[in-house]
């Protein structure tokens, strides 16, 4: 394939290039069709009704007139008792003072107040999407709405937790177990029930049709193993340089002693030496204090975890109120009250069990081989 497009040796700088065309040729599958039935309203409409339908957690706006920019907006979260659980703010467009990606941050914690009440959390989602126009809402591609789906986990988290102090409640849980619900929501974005609560032409109010979504799904496994081997490939490179190298370092060590430890370290999950030479370490902000710091691989175990935990939703119904409300008791609302194998024990009724993550990302495995038929 590279080399019919010219390229006689791939390197890191034609991957993300090769990799797009491949994946067009391969699935006839163009991301960009696809905004056309994700405009920004439609997905929150959606994902809200989603939220009340399995979660039994209720979006209502609530406009405030004291926002720091027009555009943001503000919701209040309520369970079906009416109680109110926490506030947000959605902040979505990009500003010229405003940093990059995506994000969800806990602006209040909540928890006990006078007289026995429980007092609401606050918080915010906060996004780069694309603005909308004279001619057309916010267009969102389908990784702008996994992106969301992804921080209203987070937001649900946090909003949703009712542990009576502070320092164990909403998010403050440990590394591997954060990422947990914001995965676990994403799974919905790919869903063909969930797809039609929110999947319709700005224009048309047509449902997204089966030629676009059959192969969105049929491309999500591509390039499955590569990137596997690449959130591998941080995670132990981030176990090594707290394991191996910085107990070692002295004062007057070079930057160039660590650039080349990252460069060995990184060789045994690269194609070539070309590859482990231009590795991720000097934009590589999740190795240091306030970020993961030796503790990266938390990605993939807590997706692992995701993907098992999503199985009893299959098993259940995607859009099952029962299993949903379960997710809530056992998950959602303890923050970091419990351990979080006891969490997932009792949202399971088992261990951790790593298969669907693996078909997820790289497909069923093969059966037993088939004897030899005796000649």
């Amino acid at each position: 394939h590279a080399r019919r497009l010219g390229i006689r040796t791939l390197r890191p700088w034609d991957v993300a290039f090769t990799a797009e065309d491949l994946r067009r040729r391969r699935y006839r599958f163009d991301e960009e069709a696809l905004r056309p039935y994700f405009p920004l309203p439609n997905v929150l409409e959606g994902l809200f009704e989603l939220s009340k339908r399995v979660f039994g957690l209720e979006v209502r706006e609530f406009p405030q007139d004291a926002v720091w920019d027009p555009a943001v907006r503000t919701f209040e979260l309520r369970n079906e008792e009416g109680i109110l659980l926490g506030m947000f703010y959605t902040d979505w467009f990009p500003r010229p003072e405003k940093k990059p990606g995506a994000w969800m941050t806990g602006l209040r914690t909540g928890g006990p107040g006078p007289g026995g009440v429980f007092l609401p959390h606050l918080g915010a989602m906060v996004a780069n999407f694309p603005p909308p126009s004279t001619e057309a809402p916010s267009l969102l591609s389908h990784g702008d709405v996994e992106t969301l789906f992804h921080e209203f986990g987070h937001l649900l988290h946090q909003l949703a937790s009712r542990v009576p102090i502070p320092a164990r409640s909403g998010v403050k849980v440990a590394w591997d177990w954060v990422e947990v619900p914001s995965q676990l929501l994403e799974n919905w974005a790919w869903e063909e029930e969930a797809l039609a609560l929110f999947a319709s032409h700005f224009q048309t109010g047509e449902p997204l049709p089966p030629g676009l979504l059959k192969p969105m799904v049929a491309a999500r496994r591509f390039q499955g193993g590569w990137r596997q081997m690449r959130q591998l490939a941080f995670a132990w490179l981030d176990l090594e340089l707290h394991r191996l190298l910085a107990p070692s370092l002295s004062g007057e060590s070079s930057g160039e002693e660590v650039l080349d430890f990252a460069e060995k370290i990184l060789a045994p999950f690269s194609p070539d030496e070309v590859f482990a030479r231009s590795h991720i370490l000097t934009t590589f902000i999740h190795l240091f204090s306030g970020g993961y710091a030796a503790g990266y691989y938390s990605y993939l175990w807590s997706e692992m975890l995701e993907a098992d935990a999503f199985t009893r939703f299959r098993r259940e119904g995607v859009l099952s109120p029962r299993t949903g409300r379960a997710f809530v008791e056992t998950i959602l609302s303890q923050g970091d009250g419990e351990d979080p194998e006891q969490l997932f024990l009792a949202f399971m009724g088992r261990g951790p069990d790593p298969t669907a993550f693996l078909e997820r990302n790289l497909g069923p495995a093969p059966g037993p081989a088939r004897p030899t038929p005796p000649r």
